[in-house]
């Protein structure tokens, strides 16, 4: 082949390449969930993951449709009331190399920042249509878990739900092999306006050790901001009487509340409680 031909290739490559990147999409994933491993019930929650440019958001489809309408209504010099949904959002930053994972405890959003993961997937020779389109099967470990993921090189984006990407492709299909976390495609399309960096509330940086540190902390005393008066909090019988709560009885048990629902996707991650 002439050098003249394999530059157009390249050429062509990079061009390609680049108005992928400068595109925005919109991807719809159904996310089904054990918060029990030992448990047969499931979760279910709708996730949306926006992608544009060299950045991406998977976050809950209930707080996309918020921030829509409350960007809507600062724009119109309105109110509109904000959603807290934030379980599972993951912010990547391709340019940095970095990801942004978030979580929350009571209305305080925290955010924890690294490193980009570097997953070792193991592409099989297995394929199969799903949901139209041809689809081949990669194998990962991660975390604690085997996770079995069917991805397409009919969509020209290598991204995924949550955490997860790498892939020559994007993921239609991911579970882990105990099938406590299912993430299925449901809808894709380009998107005009999307904004990622986009909160109702504005988020706490914090490293694992100190989310860590809260999280044990909540464990030890979970009504400790109720019982300094710190949050206000009107107990009322069915009869609509005042009472003042047994603090020792309800910390029982919400701390087994904590400690039978202690099955995160990083389950090598999970928090060992007293």
């Amino acid at each position: 082949m002439e050098w003249k031909n394999i530059f157009k290739i390249l050429l062509f490559t990079g061009l390609f390449s680049n108005a992928v990147h400068a595109q925005s999409y919109k991807i719809d994933y159904r996310m089904n969930y054990r918060t029990d491993s030992l448990s047969e019930e499931m979760q279910t929650k709708d996730m949306v993951l926006l992608i544009k440019g060299k950045e991406s958001k998977f976050y809950s489809q209930n707080q996309y449709l918020n921030d829509s309408l409350v960007i809507e209504k600062e724009k119109a010099g309105m109110e509109a009331q904000q959603k807290y949904d934030y379980q599972f959002m993951v912010i990547k930053d391709y340019r940095q190399k970095k990801i942004y994972r978030f979580t929350v405890l009571f209305r305080d959003l925290y955010r924890i920042s690294e490193k980009s993961p570097l997953f070792k997937w193991e592409i099989t020779k297995d394929t199969k249509k799903i949901g139209g389109y041809t689809c081949q099967k990669a194998m990962l470990i991660y975390s604690g878990r085997t996770w079995e993921a069917w991805f397409t090189t009919d969509v020209a984006l290598q991204n995924g739900p949550y955490v997860f990407d790498g892939l020559p492709g994007l993921i239609v299909s991911l579970k882990d092999t105990k099938n406590n976390y299912q993430f299925a495609l449901t809808a894709i399309k380009k998107e005009e306006t999307i904004s990622i960096p986009y909160f109702s509330t504005k988020p706490l940086d914090v490293t694992w050790k100190q989310w860590v540190k809260v999280r044990k902390d909540y464990y030890n005393d979970p009504y400790r901001e109720m019982k300094s008066g710190n949050v206000k909090a009107v107990w009322q019988d069915e009869n609509g009487k005042r009472f003042v709560p047994d603090y020792k009885e309800l910390t029982k048990t919400e701390q087994l509340y904590i400690k039978k629902n202690n099955n995160p996707i990083e389950l090598a991650e999970a928090i060992h409680y007293p």
